[in-house]
């Protein structure tokens, strides 16, 4: 945790952004509820410098594995999140 907050710090971030584990259908899991404690515990620890922002990450890996590539594939997966948050928070057109 701390080491993500001096992240946060270090690279003036706005937004931390963590991949929400749903079911299938959508649903919450056990998982789910453990990730949504994190998120918790992390904007508790990041203060007001930073939002913490839950995202699904439904998919992401299937997607990673499809589109192959050299870095690892939690990397790509992750990437894709992040494609997609941006996309859907409507940040993603700037510079497009």
């Amino acid at each position: 945790m701390r080491r993500l907050v001096s992240l946060a710090e270090e690279t003036g971030a706005e937004v931390v952004l963590v991949g929400l584990p749903v079911s299938l259908s959508g649903g919450d899991s056990a998982q789910t509820a453990e990730v949504r404690e994190f998120a918790r515990r992390l904007q508790g620890a990041l203060g007001r410098g930073s939002d913490v922002q839950l995202y699904d990450e439904r998919f992401t890996t299937r997607l990673a594995q499809a589109a192959g590539g050299s870095a690892a594939e939690d990397s790509r997966a992750a990437a894709i999140l992040l494609e997609e948050w941006l996309e859907s928070s409507g940040s993603g057109s700037a510079g497009r």
